[in-house]
C-alpha cells in the first residue's frame, strides 16, 4: 500500500500496537521493539526508502532508551 493513504494506515497500525503493548504493561523499550518489527514486517523484504529511514529511526530510538 503506498501513497498518503498507505502510509495512514501504517502508522495508525504501528500506533496500536504500542497502544495495546501499553495496555499490556510492557515498558517503552519493548512497546517500541513491537512496533519495530510490526513496521519490518508491513515494509516487507525491500522497505522503500521513507520505510527505511522509519526503521533506522526506531532502532536509534531503542539504542537510546536501552543505553
Amino acid at each position: 500500500m503506498k501513497g498518503y493513504a498507505g502510509n495512514a494506515q501504517t502508522m495508525a497500525d504501528v500506533a496500536a500496537v504500542i497502544e495495546q503493548a501499553r495496555r499490556e504493561g510492557r515498558d517503552l523499550a519493548t512497546a517500541l521493539r513491537i512496533a519495530r518489527v510490526t513496521l519490518a514486517y508491513i515494509s516487507g523484504p525491500e522497505p522503500d526508502p521513507e520505510q527505511a529511514r522509519a526503521l533506522a529511526d526506531i532502532d536509534r530510538h531503542l539504542r537510546d532508551i536501552t543505553g
